[in-house]
């Protein structure tokens, strides 16, 4: 028995047939990343993934107003270039004060809160603190350590303000000068308090060069020391050319109203440090 070949042929539907404001919702309900990419499918998808349509989705909700707050007026020609901007280069807001960007790959905002909105013991006493313009900071002002036994750093900002649902990590962003000394024993203290409950709290130690010091001799010091130094956080090196130390994490939650508390310190003891100079504390998705 023979078998008949069918001749009928299958049509598949092209996609660069929809209308572009449908492909501009489906693109807008994937990633910034996943946009950019699928703008070189073809010239429909080039369209619709550059779209303001697409990136108004990826931008917050409250950009507008965040945007009228700017020291500077910031121009742009399309919502994905304001996007991209702002993920490249923080925006300046509240008077110098504190700057805003967004995290590239998923929008989710950033914060960094100048030395000068810090709350620092003793800042505005120039036997202990000096308030100095460095070129290579964002901000104005910084603030340059002289001389104190009790060092203590901290800030508290609305949770709401931040991405909903999102995992944050705060950061010291800091230098040293070449004559520092006292930030490495004993270690300092961080925490981070939401609502009135601690949710992370650990040692941190500053003064990175004599924390390596320190880990060269592991082996030849005594043991109670280097069970003591276990889990110590350490500062890292930033592509701006500051250092950064984790201070702790947190979880941004649904934009139930409540401040997150950071703080940074060495209190105990008496013993005197010099030579930290403070940028601020930035906040930023924890990825």
């Amino acid at each position: 028995m023979e078998i008949e070949e069918s001749t009928e042929t299958t049509f598949v539907g092209d996609i660069n047939l929809l209308p572009e404001e449908c492909l501009s919702h489906v693109i807008s309900l994937t990633t910034p990343r996943d946009a950019i990419v699928s703008s070189a499918v073809s010239r429909t998808f080039q369209s619709a993934a550059d779209s303001d349509a697409t990136w108004e989705r990826f931008l917050p909700s409250d950009y507008a107003s965040i945007l009228s707050r700017a020291v500077d007026p910031l121009e742009y020609a399309s919502k994905k270039e304001l996007y991209l901007r702002l993920s490249d280069h923080p925006l300046l807001i509240d008077g110098g004060r504190m700057s805003f960007g967004l995290e590239k790959s998923s929008g989710a905002k950033c914060f960094m809160i100048s030395a000068r909105a810090l709350s620092i013991i003793w800042g505005d006493n120039n036997s202990y603190w000096r308030w100095i313009a460095l070129p290579e900071s964002r901000f104005n002002e910084c603030a340059k350590l002289n001389n104190v036994c009790w060092l203590e750093i901290s800030v508290k900002i609305n949770i709401n303000i931040l991405t909903l649902h999102t995992g944050y990590v705060a950061f010291l962003v800091f230098k040293l000068t070449p004559n520092a000394r006292g930030l490495s024993n004993p270690f300092q203290k961080s925490k981070i308090i939401l609502a009135e409950d601690t949710v992370s709290e650990h040692s941190v130690c500053l003064n990175i060069r004599e924390r390596e010091q320190l880990n060269r001799l592991r082996g030849r010091l005594p043991a109670w020391y280097e069970e003591m130094t276990d889990g110590v956080i350490l500062p890292r090196e930033r592509r701006d050319g500051w250092l950064e130390v984790e201070l702790g994490e947190f979880y941004s939650g649904d934009g139930i109203d409540g401040e997150i508390y950071m703080s940074f310190m060495e209190i105990e003891g008496g013993h005197w440090k010099k030579g930290l100079i403070v940028q601020g504390i930035e906040v930023r998705p924890n990825h």
